[in-house]
C-alpha cells in the first residue's frame, strides 16, 4: 500500500493488487480470529455505507451510492478492521512503524531524484512520477500518493514514529533518528504544501501545549489556531494562485450553505463539486456538506473517539499501577512495564493523527486510506491498553460515543468562527 512496487511499471500499474490482498485478508481474518469484538468505532464507520447509499437516492444518483459506499467498505473500512484487529502485540506495531518510516525515505528520495532531474517543466521519479507545478516543483509518489498533500501528510504523520525510536535508542539510535527527522522535514518542503508545513508545527507545538496546559487551555487553542492559520494566509506567505486562502474560505462558505440547506442527508457523496466547483479543502467541511448531520457525526464521532481516549491515556490513565488506588497494589512489575510500554505507542500514534487532523483541516482527505490506516494502529493501541487495564473500557460507553459525536461539530464551529472572521 505504501511503497506500491506494482505500480513501479507500467503494465502492473492498474492491477488491483492492494484490493484483492485486502479482501482475502478480511477473509481469513472473519474464518480464523476468535474471539472478534467490533468498538463503537466500527460501528459509527460501518453506519455510513448505508446512509451513504440513502442520501445518494435522495439526491438522484441511487447507483453511484451503492459504488460509493463499496468503495468505502473496501478502502476504508477493511483496512480500519484488519489494522485495529490483528496488531495484537507491540513488537507487531514496532514493525509496522518501521516499515512506515521506511516507505516515508523512499518518497523523500523519489521527491529528491525528482528534484534533481527537473529540466524546466517536470522531473521525473521512480515509476515515472513526476513533479507538479512547473514554478515550485512540488514532489509526490506513485497511486493515491501522487498528489503532494497525501504524501506530505504521511511524512507528517510518521514524525511521532520518529520521536518515539529516538526516545527510547541509544546514541547510535538517536543519531539516525534525528537525521531520519531532517529528512522527513526536507520532504516536507519539496512537497510545497502549506497544510501539511502547517500540520509539522501543529505536532510539535501541540506536543508541548498538550504536556505542559491543562483541558480548557488545550481546547481553547485547538479552536482559535485555525482562524490565526486562516488570516495568516489571507496575509500573504502561505496563499498560492492554486489554492489561496480566499478560495478556501469560499469553499468552506459554500460548505456551510449545503449543510444548511441538506441538513439531514446533504447533498450527497461525491457530489461537493458538482455544486461549488472544486473540492472543500477541509476534509470536515466535506464530509458535512456531503453526508449532512448523522453522516458527519458518525464519521467525525468515530475520529474523536479515537482522539478522546488517546489523551485520556495521555493524562487520566498515564501511570499504572496508581499509587493512590488499592486496587493497583496487586498489578505486578511486569504487566506495570508492559503498560508503560503500551502508553508510550499510544503517544506516538496520537500525534500521528494529531498531525492528520490538522492537515485534513486545510485538504479534502476524509477518506483517505491513511486515516483509517493510523486510526486502525491507534485502535489496536487502546484495545491492547484495555487488556492490561479493565477500566478504561468506561471510555467506550454509550455515552461517551454520544458524546463524541456531539464534540465533533466543534471542528464545524471554528469553520464558522473562521468564516465570520475571514469574510
Amino acid at each position: 500500500m505504501l511503497i506500491r512496487p506494482h505500480e513501479f511499471s507500467l503494465s502492473t500499474a492498474n492491477f488491483i493488487v492492494i484490493k484483492v490482498f485486502a479482501i482475502l485478508s478480511f477473509g481469513f481474518t472473519l474464518i480464523t480470529l476468535r474471539p472478534i469484538k467490533l468498538q463503537p468505532q466500527h460501528y459509527l464507520l460501518l453506519g455510513l455505507a448505508p446512509l451513504i447509499m440513502v442520501s445518494a437516492f435522495l439526491n438522484g444518483w441511487g447507483t453511484g451510492g451503492i459504488f460509493q459506499a463499496q468503495r468505502l467498505f473496501v478502502s476504508s473500512i477493511i483496512p480500519f478492521f484488519l489494522y485495529s484487529a490483528l496488531i495484537a502485540t507491540p513488537s507487531r506495531q514496532r514493525l509496522l512503524m518501521y516499515i512506515c518510516i521506511a516507505a516515508a525515505l523512499v518518497m523523500v528520495y523519489n521527491g529528491h531524484i525528482q528534484q534533481a532531474s527537473f529540466n524546466g517543466k517536470y522531473g521525473i521519479g521512480i515509476g515515472d512520477s513526476i513533479t507538479v507545478g512547473r514554478d515550485e516543483m512540488r514532489i509526490t509518489y506513485l497511486g493515491f500518493f501522487s498528489d503532494p498533500n497525501d504524501l506530505g501528510m504521511f511524512l507528517v504523520m510518521n514524525m511521532p514514529f520518529v520521536a518515539y525510536f529516538f526516545g527510547r535508542g541509544g546514541a547510535v539510535v538517536k543519531i539516525v533518528m534525528l537525521a531520519i527527522f531532517v529528512a522527513f522535514g526536507y520532504g516536507v518542503y519539496m512537497t510545497g504544501s502549506r497544510g501539511t508545513l502547517l500540520g509539522s508545527v501543529a505536532v510539535i507545538g501541540l506536543y508541548f501545549l498538550i504536556s505542559n496546559a491543562g483541558a480548557r487551555l488545550i481546547l481553547f487553542a485547538c479552536l482559535s489556531a485555525p482562524i490565526a492559520a486562516t488570516l495568516l494566509a489571507s496575509f500573504g506567505g502561505l496563499s498560492s494562485t492554486e489554492s489561496s486562502a480566499a478560495g478556501r474560505l469560499d469553499a468552506w462558505y459554500d460548505g456551510i450553505q449545503m449543510l444548511i440547506h441538506n441538513p439531514v442527508f446533504g447533498v450527497g457523496m461525491g457530489n461537493f463539486m458538482d455544486h461549488h466547483g472544486k473540492v472543500a479543502h477541509n476534509s470536515y467541511v466535506h464530509v458535512a456538506a456531503e453526508l449532512g448531520v448523522p453522516g458527519y457525526s458518525l464519521w467525525g464521532g468515530a475520529l474523536i473517539l479515537n482522539m478522546l481516549v488517546g489523551y485520556a491515556i495521555l493524562k487520566r490513565f498515564n501511570r499504572y499501577p496508581n499509587d493512590e488506588d488499592p486496587k493497583d497494589l496487586e498489578v505486578s512489575e511486569e504487566k506495570s512495564e508492559q503498560y508503560k510500554e503500551e502508553a508510550s505507542l499510544n503517544k506516538a500514534l496520537f500525534y500521528s493523527m494529531i498531525g492528520f487532523m490538522v492537515t485534513a483541516f486545510f485538504l479534502s482527505r476524509q477518506f483517505t486510506l491513511l486515516m483509517f490506516i493510523f486510526m486502525g494502529m491507534q485502535t489496536a493501541s487502546h484495545l491492547r491498553l484495555m487488556k492490561l487495564r479493565p477500566d478504561l473500557e468506561e471510555m467506550f460507553s454509550a455515552k461517551m460515543v454520544w458524546r463524541c459525536m456531539g464534540y465533533s461539530w466543534a471542528v464545524i464551529v471554528a469553520v464558522y468562527m473562521t468564516l465570520k472572521v475571514g469574510l
